[in-house]
């Protein structure tokens, strides 16, 4: 682990002097004591922070160790800058929340605590009841500089999959009747597994089974009333069918990424990763009744080769597998959508417009994003129009894939008052501090056994398909920005696409040619420094 000097010196002398903890694992020897007082920074809206500042305040009615934490609020914009500064100083807070794109960052710095001690002599945390995921991004190995292993640097707050949100009432204005029935129950009353098909004349939208690229693209031009697009409803009361935010669904749907981990015996990590946005090469997905092994890894049925083995594959093997597109074709479709088929809003309307207020407005009847937004829509729409989720589409022969936001609570390195910060993080992250945030909708629990519950799934209440969050934590990932540290990487080519390419002024392959090389020298930079 990187550490200043200092922190190296103190812990060998605390290690010579057979003191209980180390700094670098986290525990200390300072005690909870009457009158503590430890200061807890945090952002949200406003809902949340009232939520964040209700469970405060009962923390400090309750417990019975003498502690008091005093809230600070941070807006969302300025938070990471804030708490970077803060823990470079000399006053830190003793909790933050971080994000899984914050926190390898604050790691690399010295500034997060590591909490495995804690974790192991914890009876109100059992990480083995977490989502395993959402456990593993606050997890970190120093020395490899990779994330998913190594120290446990963080307590999971939440977990926010992300989902297909549809306006039924827009369904409905163009002749579309909304069902909710599993594969089978569908396959008994309609004949059918497609959750858009045509029965008797009437078109129907089934809310449990993911869509395919194909029908995701015919139900978005169904509900696009926009004049740019070439195919569309002039009875449809939204202009866009759509607004899809990022590609992420699609590429990992069909087995891309934007980063590939690439085996490196000459480099002190082990290895580094590869920018592979715009890779060209075919996917494959081992079919029904096969296996097969490549370079030692075996695979079963429904499995996609990974990246580093794909290109080892025999033709005999490719015969046991499903070809599917690339990385890049699944690129292709994410821009088409808005650029060649004008179904998504381009930038110029996104971005006068928030990604809630679009769908909340009625401006696009269908989007993709987080559990994060049903506390936002349950506020904003109110009775205005019914509303539900549904799984988000995925290639017909690719696999279900999508992303989720998390926080985490941390205790920075140099608080002093650890084991006092450690208790009110047991109260935030235990049962009575999850229930308040799952109540207002914000996110799904970060145990399986309460998101199962009816504390999260909250029948009563929009979206009724609430499951379909649930279903989703089990396979959804962390977004481009929970791979490094820095976000430099990103920058050099996201900024093109978010506007010129999705703009139609800049092509894939015209971004590929200008960000390519540049981005993989970053990388390599990063993973070549010291």
């Amino acid at each position: 682990m990187r550490k200043r000097n200092m922190s190296k010196i103190i812990a060998i002398t605390l290690a010579a002097c057979c003191t209980v903890g180390l700094l670098g694992c986290g525990k200390t020897n300072s005690k909870s004591s009457d009158n503590t007082t430890i200061q807890f920074y945090s952002w949200g809206n406003e809902t949340e922070v009232e939520v964040t500042r209700e469970l405060v305040k009962q923390f400090n009615e309750t417990n019975t160790d003498g502690i008091t934490v005093e809230f600070t609020p941070i807006p969302s914009g300025d938070y990471e800058t804030k708490v970077t500064n803060a823990l470079r100083g000399r006053n830190v807070p003793d909790v933050i929340i971080a994000g899984d794109g914050e926190i390898k960052s604050w790691i690399e710095k010295g500034g997060i605590a590591v909490l495995d001690d804690y974790v192991a002599e914890s009876k109100e945390l059992d990480l083995d009841a977490m989502w395993s995921d959402a456990v593993n991004r606050y997890r970190y190995d120093v020395s490899s500089r990779k994330g998913g292993t190594g120290k446990l640097y963080g307590i999971v707050r939440d977990y926010s999959p992300s989902a297909l949100f549809y306006n039924v009432d827009a369904m409905k204005a163009v002749g579309i009747t909304c069902i909710s029935l599993t594969e089978q129950e569908s396959m008994e009353q309609y004949g059918t597994k497609e959750a858009y098909f045509t029965k008797d004349g009437k078109l129907y939208f089934n809310n449990k089974i993911a869509l395919t690229w194909e029908s995701f693209l015919a139900l978005s031009q169904k509900l696009t009333s926009n004049t740019a697009a070439p195919v569309r409803n002039d009875q449809s009361i939204t202009k866009y069918g759509l607004y899809a935010i990022n590609w992420f669904c699609f590429g990992w749907s069909v087995g891309g990424n934007c980063l590939e981990w690439a085996e490196d015996a000459s480099l002190a990590t082990g290895g580094k990763y590869e920018f592979t946005l715009f890779d060209e090469t075919k996917n494959y997905k081992v079919t029904e009744g096969n296996t097969l092994t490549v370079n030692g890894v075996t695979y079963n049925a429904g499995e996609i080769v990974s990246y580093s083995d794909k290109a080892a594959l025999t033709a005999d093997q490719k015969a046991l597998c499903v070809e599917l597109p690339s990385q890049m074709e699944a690129m292709q479709y994410f821009v088409d959508l808005s650029v060649k088929h004008g179904v998504s809003p381009k930038p110029e309307v996104s971005a006068s417009n928030s990604t809630y207020g679009l769908f909340s407005s009625q401006q696009c009847a269908m989007l993709l994003d987080t559990r994060y937004a049903v506390g936002i829509f349950r506020e904003t729409i109110g009775d205005s129009f019914d509303w539900d989720v549904a799984p988000l589409p995925a290639h017909k022969d690719g696999i279900q894939a999508g992303h989720s936001g998390s926080l985490a609570y941390c205790i920075p390195e140099k608080s002093t008052k650890k084991d006092a910060a450690w208790k009110f993080i047991e109260f935030m992250a235990g049962e009575e501090g999850q229930k308040k945030y799952t109540e207002k909708g914000f996110i799904i629990p970060n145990t399986m056994e309460l998101a199962e519950s009816e504390v999260f799934l909250q029948s009563s209440q929009k979206p009724a398909n609430s499951q379909i969050f649930v279903d989703a934590a089990y396979y959804h990932r962390s977004g481009d920005w929970g791979y490094l540290p820095s976000k430099a990487w990103i920058n050099e080519w996201s900024v093109d696409l978010n506007d010129d390419v999705l703009m139609g002024k800049m092509s894939l392959k015209e971004l590929r040619e200008k960000t390519q090389k540049s981005t993989q020298e970053i990388i390599d930079a990063y993973y070549g420094g010291e």
